[in-house]
């Protein structure tokens, strides 16, 4: 049975999920030392490649294939709409639709595409073809494989944050056999809060509040006169009640509104059908009043992240997996269906 460890890199932790076969068999959270992310970006590959060795050992998860979920800053997505045509022609006329986006020449990146939709005319002869594309330098693939490597594992998926959450979605909705909805995804993250917002399981749009968890950390740091390591110790274990506070209220209703603003915008310029579906995730989904006051707030439809990803992929802590799972879905040829 093939075995193959996702990995989600974020800014204050990995996560890593061990599959075998379709079969999720281990999630771990595990906590990163200071200064070895900063804007989504690994200071020291070296160091990553050792930390991840060390966790994987600890927690009994071999080393094996590796599927890694890669941030948005390191890769361009782009929706595209192309007259229709051969694969090689695709891939030819690819990186001609990324080039006012590239900051390098075309031949320093990798190109790819997911197919969405072909139109076809009343003879069924293709016309059109709605698909994701995406490009990322070849070296930033190749420092991640290297990190990988030193780990003791072997790359073989990379997979945008976008379509990381798609494939979560799109299981999800064959799974319920449910028509796809408009969702959108909040990852409540440590330096940020980012919003990924999909029409039926297909991404379509992407928003950053700069507000997050160290946002809170520092408020409890300076509430409580204490160093932001006892803090986020505080927030952890909800320390006298510390997540209850005024100060921390009012910091949930500043990311609340922030998430309205931008549902609204997005909604303002998709008036065909309404956006009215949220799903939270990340560390400050745990938070039970930040959870409350978006639910409030926005007055949309919350789903859990266990909802989506059902029972065969439960975990104590579902909410911190959902981007690393949906990381693994190539790896594991559709294992999520």
């Amino acid at each position: 049975m093939e075995k193959i460890v996702g990995f989600d890199i974020g800014e204050s932790s990995v996560k890593l999920v061990y599959f075998a076969g379709a079969d999720l068999k281990k999630a771990v959270t595990a906590e990163l030392p200071d200064n070895m992310v900063s804007g989504s970006r690994i200071l020291s590959m070296d160091a990553m490649a050792d930390f991840l060795r060390q966790t994987a050992k600890s927690n009994g998860i071999p080393l094996t294939h590796a599927a890694l979920v890669l941030p948005s800053t390191e890769v361009f997505t782009r929706e595209l709409v192309m007259p229709a045509m051969t694969e090689q022609q695709l891939l030819y006329n690819l990186p001609y639709e990324f080039r006012d986006y590239l900051t390098e020449e075309k031949n320093k990146y990798f190109f790819d595409y997911s197919m969405r939709e072909v139109l076809r005319d009343e003879s069924g002869q293709p016309t059109e073809m709605n698909l994701l594309a995406c490009a990322t330098l070849k070296s930033t693939v190749e420092s991640y494989r290297a990190m990988l490597r030193r780990a003791g594992f072997r790359l073989r998926v990379l997979t945008p944050s976008e379509c990381a959450y798609s494939a979560v979605l799109q299981a999800y909705y064959r799974r319920t056999r449910q028509e796809g909805r408009d969702l959108c995804v909040v990852n409540l993250g440590h330096s940020a809060t980012f919003l990924y917002i999909y029409r039926g399981g297909h991404f379509a749009s992407r928003r950053e509040i700069e507000v997050g968890m160290s946002d809170l950390e520092h408020l409890v740091a300076d509430q409580c006169s204490v160093d932001i390591h006892v803090a986020h110790e505080y927030v952890r274990q909800n320390y006298n009640h510390v997540l209850e506070s005024e100060q921390a209220r009012e910091l949930y209703g500043r990311i609340a509104v922030e998430v309205v603003k931008a549902v609204n915008f997005f909604n303002y310029n998709n008036r065909e059908r309404e956006l009215t579906q949220l799903c939270l995730c990340g560390g400050g989904s745990a938070i039970q009043p930040l959870y409350d006051t978006i639910a409030d707030t926005t007055g949309m439809t919350l789903h859990t992240s266990a909802e989506l990803l059902g029972q065969r992929m439960t975990t104590e802590e579902p909410w911190m997996y959902l981007r690393a799972i949906g990381g693994v879905d190539l790896g594991i040829k559709g294992g999520l269906r």
